[in-house]
């Protein structure tokens, strides 16, 4: 089906396979050792969406760190998966015993919920297909056009900001010094033409 490996991880990747993979180390017996030796292997589990009774273990692949890349990283760090999506403790139409449901099928995003296939629905209860329906909206909703222009706009104001703040140094080199010290000059010309003018007037009166 597939003329390459890169084409399969493509191909899992564009069309989300589904598949949940749970990393682990296993302790493994060297062969041929004396004494007997053990060394750490990679392993990996698995878990189709939907379906955690459908579970494939086996060592791990090269190219699984390809098709799996947040979760390799987090496993090698030792931290969570970064949810890629809006976590379902933010969906007000789920109670506790929904998300729990929920995490029983790896379904940890509202989208995950949104994308649930139809045929598994009944796993997750008899609100299964109403909560589906809900995800969708409640994602439309987060996405839509009034959020969008909201968005837009506050892009635009802080660009507008950021160019102001920009040009402040050039108006500071510019007409924020120059022109004062213009006025003073003027001011100190006037000054002196006032007192030549009172010095005048005196001679005359004297």
């Amino acid at each position: 089906m597939f003329e390459s490996v890169d084409e399969a991880i493509n191909f899992a990747k564009d069309t989300k396979d589904g598949g949940i993979p749970l990393f682990h180390w296993e302790a493994v017996e060297v062969r041929n050792s004396d004494p007997v030796e053990y060394e750490d292997i990679a392993m990996v589990t698995i878990v189709l969406k939907g379906d955690p009774k459908s579970v494939i273990e086996r060592e791990k692949r090269p190219e699984d760190e390809k098709r799996w890349p947040d979760y390799w990283k987090a496993f090698l760090e030792g931290t969570e998966v970064p949810l890629q999506g809006i976590p379902l403790k933010e969906f007000p139409a789920l109670t506790p015993a929904d998300i729990a449901t929920c995490h029983r099928y790896h379904i940890r995003t509202v989208e995950d919920l949104a994308d649930y296939p139809d045929v598994q629905l009944k796993n997750l209860g008899s609100r299964g297909t109403s909560l589906k329906l809900k995800a969708v909206k409640f994602i439309e909703y987060r996405q839509g056009p009034d959020i969008a222009d909201l968005k837009a706009q506050i892009e635009r104001l802080e660009k507008l900001v950021g160019d102001n703040i920009s040009n402040v140094p050039e108006r500071a080199a510019g007409d924020g010094v120059s022109k004062p010290k213009h006025s003073s000059r003027k001011q100190q010309s006037r000054r002196k033409s006032n007192t030549a003018g009172s010095k005048k007037s005196s001679t005359k009166a004297g």
